[in-house]
């Protein structure tokens, strides 16, 4: 009988003693969203409420982060009951657990990295993110996502390219030189070539070489050929550069220079500079003849004039 009360008054300490280490832990809004929508609302200096008309706010969605155990934004901003209190007037009102604004403070790089990548790491979204180049420059997810709008303007084509040129100043430049790609057109994006999450491919491509990447919009250039082009089988930024270019075409230097800058005296020609008539004048200059430049299948196609 004494071995069975003793026993039951341990359990009994226990059992009042664990409340007194849960009470000093980070506590939850008890209120959820709604504690948060009170202050900011549509006209409130920082509105959240388009958030709503995402996709982290299906709560019919159990992998979304309002459906998680009914915190709402705490799912991603941490126990943050502090930061919804009333205060007294002298009182500053502290930061959520984790902040993604500057105004209040930004949380380290590693907090705010860890808040998305609870959810999307687990659906594959950023398998490779750890290692990136982006990872290493401390860039975090939302340097480059805005999740309190209803369009990111990284998921939309007319903007994401202005959102990368925040950084990427260059390529900025490059995009507006007469001849490119047609980013700011809006129907090309930085995503169709990099994999910004992280690549096995060189500068984030989103293939394993320039080439690969390349082809996935250009078929028509991959062969195999029956007479190959061999710096067009090595690498297409031997002759193109990828993100805008004064010349056609993309062309690194105008033809026939480019072409001369390998082939200085070649073929039936007297030399490189002795073309026929004003053909190296001609903005197409060697393509003139040499039509089928990136390789040829024609039976008498050697000097890929067909």
């Amino acid at each position: 009988m004494m071995k069975k009360l003793s026993l039951m008054a341990a359990v009994g300490w226990l059992l009042l003693a664990q409340p007194a280490f849960a009470d000093d832990g980070p506590k939850y809004d008890p209120r959820g969203t709604k504690g948060c929508m009170k202050c900011h609302d549509v006209d409130a200096e920082k509105p959240i409420m388009a958030i709503q008309h995402t996709v982290h706010a299906v709560i019919a969605d159990a992998d979304s982060p309002f459906a998680k155990n009914n915190r709402g934004c705490e799912s991603c901003h941490g126990p943050s009951a502090g930061h919804g209190a009333n205060l007294q007037d002298d009182e500053v009102r502290p930061a959520p657990a984790i902040n993604f604004n500057t105004s209040l403070g930004l949380s380290p790089v590693k907090d705010r990295e860890e808040a998305c990548l609870n959810c999307h790491q687990k659906q594959g979204h950023v398998a490779q993110w750890q290692g990136s180049a982006h990872e290493q420059a401390d860039v975090s997810c939302t340097s480059c996502h805005e999740l309190h709008t209803q369009n990111d303007p990284m998921l939309d084509k007319k903007l994401q390219a202005e959102k990368c040129y925040s950084c990427h100043t260059n390529e900025r430049i490059d995009s507006n030189r007469a001849s490119h790609h047609p980013m700011k057109e809006g129907l090309v994006t930085c995503t169709d070539c990099h994999q910004v999450h992280g690549s096995n491919g060189p500068s984030l491509l989103t293939g394993f070489t320039v080439n690969e990447t390349c082809y996935s919009c250009h078929a028509e250039k991959r062969g195999p050929f029956l007479w190959e082009h061999e710096p067009v089988t090595e690498n297409c930024l031997n002759c193109h550069l990828a993100h805008g270019s004064n010349n056609m075409r993309l062309l690194k230097v105008r033809s026939p220079y480019l072409c001369q800058s390998c082939h200085m005296q070649k073929g039936g020609h007297d030399s490189a500079l002795n073309l026929p008539g004003d053909s190296k004048f001609d903005q197409k200059g060697c393509v003139n003849c040499h039509s089928s430049v990136h390789g040829s299948n024609h039976p008498s196609g050697i000097k890929r004039h067909r």
